[in-house]
């Protein structure tokens, strides 16, 4: 029986959609010697925020925990023994991390009312405002699609160049990773007063793109 000649194409997909959602993303710090105190200060940044935030006209459980640590810290010490200087782990206290985010529809009033609320909030938080697409669903099935006719194009070009023809598709592969998305990510530095204003931002395409293997029979 005669081996099926094949070709082996990777297909690279690839899109890019204007942003339609708005993520900002809120860390608050703190730190003490006692782990209950840290905890309490911790607990009371998180509560002046989110009252901040329905200040500004949004719900309190629209603000979501993404990470949340607390620590023990260290920092290195010099000291002399024998007259060599060495150095030691000295404790500074428990760290408190708690990282936040605030997503909605890209609206640039209600980005300038959140953005005037934490700047007032005295938890001080440290932010950042992304702007991305709601549905990546729709991003990642025209990643796909361009990636088949990408595949498609090099295939028919590869065989015509070698003086075969393209048969039938044999086999698709596709490793239905998570796809990374180039969003738009804009540090605020909070009472600075010399940035521009998020509101007055105009934000570039999300972009993403990922990779598709495709086996087809050549004749």
């Amino acid at each position: 029986m005669e081996k099926v000649r094949t070709i082996h194409i990777k297909g690279m997909g690839t899109a890019s959609m204007p942003p339609d959602n708005v993520t900002i993303t809120l860390k608050l710090t703190a730190i003490h010697k006692e782990y209950a105190y840290v905890m309490q200060i911790g607990s009371k940044k998180v509560e002046l925020l989110r009252e901040a935030i329905v200040n500004a006209g949004f719900e309190a459980d629209e603000l979501k925990t993404v990470k949340f640590s607390i620590d023990s810290d260290y920092e290195s010490e010099e000291y002399n023994e024998f007259g060599r200087t060495r150095y030691q782990n000295v404790f500074v206290g428990y760290k408190y991390r708690h990282t936040l985010k605030l997503s909605f529809d890209l609206d640039r009033e209600k980005i300038t009312k959140a953005m005037t609320a934490i700047e007032k909030c005295t938890a001080k938080p440290e932010a950042s405002i992304a702007f991305t697409v709601k549905d990546v669903r729709i991003m990642r099935d025209r990643i796909m699609e361009s990636a088949a006719e990408d595949a498609h194009r090099k295939a028919n070009v590869l065989c015509k160049a070698s003086g075969v023809k393209l048969g039938k598709l044999l086999h698709i592969e596709y490793s239905w990773s998570k796809v990374e998305f180039d969003y738009i990510d804009i540090p605020v530095w909070m009472g600075k007063g010399e940035q521009e204003s998020p509101a007055q931002i105009q934000p570039d395409n999300v972009e993403g793109e990922d990779t598709v293997d495709f086996i087809w029979e050549i004749i």
